[in-house]
């Protein structure tokens, strides 16, 4: 939690978690049978036409269970279609009524529960399922959550108490100087009158977080009772309760409230770190490479500087003249880095996607996927503007890359969580220090929230949207009939979900789709086999994955270069290079 120790983190779990066990008292001791199912939902909509001018807009929703070994969690066939809400138009508010039927089923699932067949032991049992939390993009979210996620209100965590305010020129919402109460009390960034805004001072403590009994009470309080608002637009309803927009965002109570676990969980809606990561990323690049339109630093940025904060090198000249910021690069910079991406930067294969074919006429990158920017992000921001940038840019740039790594990694320790909570926010008020108060967005604002909820979630794995953006690319695939796209779909992932479950039942030598062999699969063969007078690094069988190529080099200092290396890490290749 912000600003509090980790014994406050650990009391606040405690007693939520106290409140859970009551509640697993009362319907069967949920959490003590092992054999009961952990759900996750997420939804999201897609156009089945692809980029056509059609518009069209279809939402399926997805549900997992997270009772699966690390290896199987979250894969293809464990992703099941429940619900596919039909377009052409999007769902709005109304996406509540369409989850309906499976909130009716998964009350019965925790009250009731099914009769099932346990084959290790032979025995049929009651199982029992309850769903964790939800998995969404930040405007999913909003529907899902009932919270409103534009504006000035638009931090779910925040809620009414945030600092954000609205740019008198850029007419948007800016969290520029939001981030220093989250500093401990004696940081002297939260007394500098300079380099955050004018004369400012921040003695308040962050927002504290809200348990599920209190947010309930809030909704309550503000008159969002109803399942779905009627009249008005999705932006400005017209009968929205007394204080929305200025106190609060709550547009209604979500349909999740009616199950009885919901208001106990620690965790119900998870901020999606890959699209956080994917847009900090593309406000990062865009504004350093000055795109137009997309940059972050533009004329109205400009105006309103004088206003906020003191930027005298930003600042617009009397005489009309806009000064070039430090954290634009040169014409040579980007010559430099578009090379070095182009030609120098190498992955393991099937690790990214070729990143120079992303270079746009040499000015910007475009059409860069979600993982790229996240490989970019983690693996390459944090060193490759060190000779392109002054130190203190890059210094902050780096820290943030190295944050979203140190998030996104395969094992979390406590200590590790504790660490990445406490360097947030003084990385956030770095950034401040640098780029003026409009790069500042709620994406920028949400990344201080993130390791409360790895706290409380676990590995990021579990809880961002790669499986199920994968999943979306499927059912888009089986859209064959394109006058009826929602029943093939329908057709084709229950056809997928019975040849899966099926397979598991067949014997091994049967070919199926998950014993498909892998893309470097030896099929069987022995990997080497002994030749006299050759060692054993050379005798190892390769496979050709297409038409065979003949070996050639670029040129002559390559070749010598591979050679060198196999020379200098081979034991017997060296060996035998010197008794010759």
């Amino acid at each position: 939690m912000p600003n509090m120790s980790r014994e406050m983190v650990r009391l606040h779990i405690h007693q939520t978690q106290e409140r859970g066990n009551i509640s697993n008292k009362v319907h069967g001791d949920f959490a003590t049978n092992i054999r009961n199912v952990y759900l996750g939902l997420c939804t999201d909509g897609f156009s089945p036409f692809g980029m056509s001018s059609r518009q069209y807009s279809l939402w399926p929703v997805i549900l997992t269970p997270y009772n699966l070994p690390p290896d199987m969690c979250m894969e293809q066939e464990f992703l099941f279609l429940t619900i596919l809400i039909p377009g052409p138009k999007h769902p709005k508010r109304s996406l509540d009524v369409f989850l309906q039927p499976l909130i009716e089923e998964l009350k019965q699932l925790w009250s009731e529960g099914v009769r099932t067949y346990d084959c290790s032991l032979k025995t049929n049992f009651t199982m029992r399922a309850v769903l964790m939390w939800t998995i969404s993009d930040f405007p999913a979210y909003g529907m899902l959550s009932g919270w409103t996620t534009h504006g000035r209100l638009s931090c779910p965590y925040c809620l009414g108490s945030t600092d954000a305010f609205q740019l008198k020129n850029g007419r948007k919402s800016c969290w520029f100087d939001c981030h220093r109460r989250f500093l401990p009390l004696a940081h002297p960034y939260r007394r500098n009158k300079t380099l955050f805004r004018h004369k400012k001072i921040i003695r308040d403590s962050p927002p504290p977080y809200l348990t599920g009994q209190q947010i309930e009470a809030d909704i309550d309080y503000y008159g969002a009772q109803e399942t779905v608002k009627v009249g008005g637009n999705w932006h400005v309803p017209g009968n929205m309760p007394d204080g929305y927009g200025v106190s609060h965002n709550w547009h209604k109570k979500s349909i999740f409230w009616e199950l009885p676990y919901w208001k106990d969980l620690l965790l119900r809606h998870n901020l999606d770190v890959m699209h956080i990561e994917k847009n900090f990323f593309e406000n990062i690049m865009n504004t350093l490479l000055n795109v137009p339109v997309k940059t972050k630093v533009n004329k109205k940025s400009r105006m309103d500087l004088p206003d906020i904060c003191s930027r005298s090198e930003l600042h617009i000249k009397s005489n009309g003249n806009v000064p070039v910021p430090i954290f634009r690069l040169s014409s040579a910079a980007k010559t430099t880095l578009f090379d070095w991406v182009a030609s120098e930067v190498k992955f393991p294969d099937g690790y990214v996607s070729n990143m120079s074919r992303c270079i746009e006429r040499g000015q910007k990158f475009s059409g860069m996927k979600s993982h790229d920017c996240h490989v970019f992000m983690q693996r390459l921001l944090p060193f490759a503007f060190a000779e392109l940038l002054p130190a203190n840019v890059h210094e902050a740039l780096a820290a943030i890359g190295a944050f979203f790594r140190d998030l996104s990694t395969r094992t979390f320790k406590e200590e590790v969580i504790e660490q990445l909570h406490q360097n947030i926010p003084i990385i956030l008020c770095n950034l401040e220090k640098i780029f003026p108060p409009s790069f500042f967005d709620v994406m920028e604002h949400l990344v201080v929230h993130l390791p409360y909820e790895a706290l409380l979630r676990g590995l990021v794995h579990n809880g961002w949207m790669y499986p199920y953006e994968r999943q979306m690319k499927h059912l888009k695939g089986k859209a064959r009939n394109l006058a009826k796209v929602e029943g093939s779909i329908v057709a084709g992932s229950l056809t997928a979900e019975t040849s899966n479950f099926t397979s598991y039942y067949f014997a091994p030598t049967v070919r199926t789709r998950k014993r498909v062999p892998r893309r470097y699969d030896d099929g069987g063969v022995p990997t080497s086999y002994p030749i006299d007078g050759v060692p054993d690094i050379f005798c190892e069988i390769g496979r050709f994955g297409g038409k065979t190529k003949e070996v050639w080099w670029s040129c002559e200092e390559d070749k010598h270069s591979a050679h060198t290396y196999i020379l200098l890490n081979c034991e017997d290749a060296m060996t035998r290079y010197f008794e010759r």
